[in-house]
């Protein structure tokens, strides 16, 4: 019985992060270093989620302009209330939110 408690806990937390809706933002073009100690890539469109696991494709969609792209989490955060994912340099600037600094999106779990 306990087993099937965990399982059934574990189907369900992952069903709970298969879509997000909230606001995004994005973080500098600099070289830093993300949470696993590797430089974070912007030549490939990327971002930093609080609890999807580092490599994880998500499909980031900007709400107010339809536009979507595909991502790669490859850092924690945000850290700032109310926002949900953190967009590379490259991710923001496809997504047209560069300027804004931050945009409404929805985010769904790639499987």
């Amino acid at each position: 019985m306990k087993l099937l408690s965990i399982v059934l806990f574990f189907s369900f937390s992952l069903n709970v992060q298969a879509e997000q809706r909230g606001v995004a933002s994005w973080y500098g073009s600099e070289n830093k270093k993300s949470c696993t100690g590797k430089y974070i890539n912007h030549k490939q469109s990327g971002c930093a989620h609080k609890t999807l696991p580092i490599g994880t494709k998500v499909k980031i969609t900007c709400i107010k302009t339809n536009k979507s792209i595909i991502a790669v989490v490859e850092d924690r955060g945000p850290y700032k209330k109310g926002r949900i994912v953190d967009l590379n340099y490259t991710a923001a600037r496809q997504l047209g939110i560069l300027i804004k600094g931050i945009a409404t999106v929805k985010v769904e779990r790639i499987k």
